[in-house]
């Protein structure tokens, strides 16, 4: 009999239509549609198609086989299972269909079956077989909304939400821990211990405030067997590492869409004797601040300057940095990593090459007072202010430790207070204390991540003229005068230079003569050396910008005392060569344009300036006062007071132009586009580093073996 596919697709339920593979969804929808099951009134003709067999007669589906035969105490029930196809005109079992095992799909009700002739067999033997029971049973669970499998889902994700929750605060301690720069691991982290170390620690104290961590560490405790804990060791690495890459993807981003960038190079060793390679990139980000930003600090196998300049281009290469093309200037510390400017010469036009100095100061002008310390600069400018502050305490200490019975510190201890008691040494220590008081402060601001390099250049002349003032008669008295009262104060031996007094000879002459000569050229002497030691100061001191002076010859009419000056007075010229250095520094700089630039800026500036709110965060390099930042002994790190100050500096610091100032004016106002060239400048400006601080400010986390590398490097100019 033809079967007219058109009407039997009105049943929607119909099983020979359903796939193999049933998805979530529809398989919802087939179970609230429930089998199909249509009576005869609902077919063509009003009757179940009919076929003749084997034996002659004619058969077919009766409605009848829905329903359970009656029995003595059990009324008709349906079979919930049997589903007829009218497309296909075969009986299938629907539970087995949707819900079947793999064995459950090989079942001829799961394919189909029309063999009416032994149909009520076939219906038997099914519903009675393990395979069919057990699809029932999914199929009862499954409508009664009591799944096994979305059971077992919300258990997962119940485990997951959980993970998720101890991973979380997890993740927040080791944060905290690395931004208060203490140490996760403990020398003994077994649960019998009295203190795990600040890592475990941390995770036991918020446990008594959140109940996930606390029914995590109530099942490690109880559990002896290995588990996912996420509180060892490796885990603690993964998650820093992750954190680290996640910094250092957003750093990247930054320095990608800045352009312009100088590198900072320095090497140390540490105490597994390998050899650091600290490199940091300084940039202008697109809101006109300068950052120095840490990118790489890895162990470097060759310490050649050619090994160094490999790990450069390797380091560049891994972060797609194109150097390239955007590098404009270098800054190194260190003989090794000064050599890689050599190989880079080969491979870059033109960039700004900044090299650090390290002694400031002589070393042996140091060592004259005494060397309290290995490291310099203001760790000394302390000793020097303790020891003038607190001399009697020292002396008193010095006579205590005379009369202790080991030889060697009675000795030690006699020679440095008769050293410490002399005119000369008091004389020595004043000196330098005055040395001290100017460069101290400049030397804690060019520590600053945001300082322009105009407005250090401009810093280190006033401290050089500051310098140069007191190389004068009166300046060198006037310290000859406080040591005598110094000395008087304290009740010391020695209150002024020893007196010459002369051999006497055997040719007659006249010995008062002589003695005032000799007495007149050794004061000439004493003079002399105490300008000879300022020279040595003032030279070593200036020679840190010595090779970037010629750089000034285009730059210093970009310092905002040249560019406000210029505004001033509209009628006046450029000189004729002014800015070709910056255009053979910089690509992309149109020298016409920005001469053009910089004469309608000029006149704007300071009305520009002052209508802007600057951010808080600017550096006041602007304001040096005798205030110093604190040194902590134990990391080597600067205090926060290097980029906190009061009120009142940053309110005096608002009304004064810089570098930093005018990148901010241009971008708040949206002046970049229409002043590009000199923004490029200004930019370039930005990125030009003044010192070789922050490499070593990377190597405070490092343990140092040897001392030469310290801290206090990092002050230098």
């Amino acid at each position: 009999m033809n079967i007219d596919l058109h009407e039997s697709n009105k049943f929607t339920n119909d099983p020979d239509l359903i796939p193999q593979y049933v998805s979530s969804t529809l398989l919802s929808y087939l179970v609230d549609l429930g089998p199909c099951k249509p009576l005869p009134s609902e077919l063509i003709n009003n009757i179940f198609p009919v076929k003749t067999d084997s034996m002659g007669r004619s058969r077919s589906f009766h409605e009848s086989y829905y329903y359970y035969k009656e029995t003595a105490n059990q009324l008709p029930t349906k079979r919930l299972w049997l589903s007829y196809s009218p497309s296909s005109d075969k009986i299938y079992c629907y539970s087995c269909k949707l819900f079947g095992l793999a064995k459950a799909k090989k079942s001829i009700m799961v394919n189909g079956s029309n063999d009416w002739t032994n149909l009520n067999r076939n219906i038997k033997n099914h519903e009675c077989s393990t395979e069919h029971l057990e699809s029932e049973i999914s199929r009862g669970l499954y409508q009664k909304n009591y799944r096994i499998d979305l059971h077992i889902m919300e258990n997962a994700n119940k485990n997951i939400a959980e993970n998720r929750e101890v991973l979380r605060v997890i993740i927040e301690i080791i944060i905290f821990s690395a931004r208060q720069n203490i140490a996760l691991r403990g020398h003994d982290e077994k649960l019998t211990s009295n203190n795990r170390g600040n890592f475990l620690e941390l995770i036991e104290l918020l446990s008594h405030h959140n109940a996930v961590l606390k029914i995590h560490l109530d099942k490690l405790k109880k559990k002896k067997q290995n588990r996912l804990t996420f509180l060892s060791q490796i885990s603690q690495n993964k998650i820093l590492k992750i954190l680290g890459e996640l910094v250092r993807c957003s750093i990247l981003t930054k320095i990608k869409k800045a352009g312009l960038l100088s590198v900072i190079i320095d090497t140390t060793t540490d105490v597994a004797n390998i050899e650091q390679f600290s490199f940091i990139i300084r940039f202008v980000n697109m809101h006109g601040d300068m950052e120095e930003r840490l990118v790489a600090l890895e162990a470097a196998a060759d310490e050649t300057g050619k090994g160094l300049f490999k790990k450069f281009c390797e380091i560049t290469e891994k972060h797609n940095i194109d150097w390239k093309k955007n590098l404009c200037a270098q800054a190194y510390d260190g003989a090794a990593a000064m050599q890689v400017i050599e190989f880079m010469r080969a491979r870059k036009r033109t960039t700004v090459f900044i090299e650090c100095q390290h002694d400031l100061y002589p070393e042996e002008r140091v060592r004259r007072i005494k060397s309290f310390s290995n490291t310099r600069w203001t760790s000394h400018d302390r000793v020097i202010n303790v020891v003038y502050e607190r001399f009697k305490a020292l002396l008193k200490c010095l006579i205590i430790l005379e009369s202790f019975n080991d030889r060697v510190t009675s000795s030690n201890a006699s020679i440095i207070k008769s050293i410490c008691s002399t005119f000369t040494f008091v004389v020595t220590l004043i000196f330098m204390k005055n040395v001290f008081s100017i460069t101290t402060p400049l030397s804690n601001y060019l520590q600053s991540k945001s300082l322009d390099f105009i407005e250090a250049l401009r810093l280190v002349n006033n401290a050089k003229e500051n310098l140069l003032s007191m190389r004068s008669d009166i300046k060198y008295k006037k310290i000859i005068d406080e040591a005598k009262q110094f000395c008087e104060t304290h009740d010391l031996p020695e209150k002024d230079f020893k007196i010459i007094r002369l051999k006497k000879r055997k040719r007659q002459i006249d010995e008062n003569i002589k003695e005032v000569n000799l007495n007149s050229l050794y004061e000439n002497y004493k003079i002399s050396t105490y300008f000879m030691a300022l020279d040595k100061i003032i030279t070593s001191f200036t020679s840190r910008f010595s090779g970037a002076q010629n750089i000034l010859k285009d730059l210093s009419l970009f310092s905002p005392e040249r560019l406000i000056e210029f505004g001033k007075n509209t009628e006046q010229e450029l000189p004729k060569n002014c800015f070709n250095y910056v255009t053979e520094w910089i690509d992309g700089i149109c020298l016409e344009n920005l001469k053009n630039e910089y004469k309608v800026f000029s006149t704007s500036v300071t009305s520009l300036h002052d209508g802007i709110k600057l951010p808080d965060n600017i550096h006041k390099a602007s304001i040096i006062d005798d205030k110093t930042m604190e040194l902590n002994s134990d990391t080597l790190e600067i205090s926060e007071s290097e980029i906190d100050h009061d009120e009142t500096e940053s309110t005096c610091y608002k009304n004064t132009i810089t570098v930093s100032s005018i990148l901010h004016v241009l971008t708040s106002f949206d002046l970049v586009s229409a002043f590009p060239n000199l923004y490029l400048v200004y930019k370039a400006l930005g990125t030009l580093p003044a010192s070789s601080a922050s490499a070593e400010r990377s190597f405070s986390k490092v343990k140092l073996v040897k001392t030469r590398l310290t801290w206090s490097r990092a002050t230098a100019v």
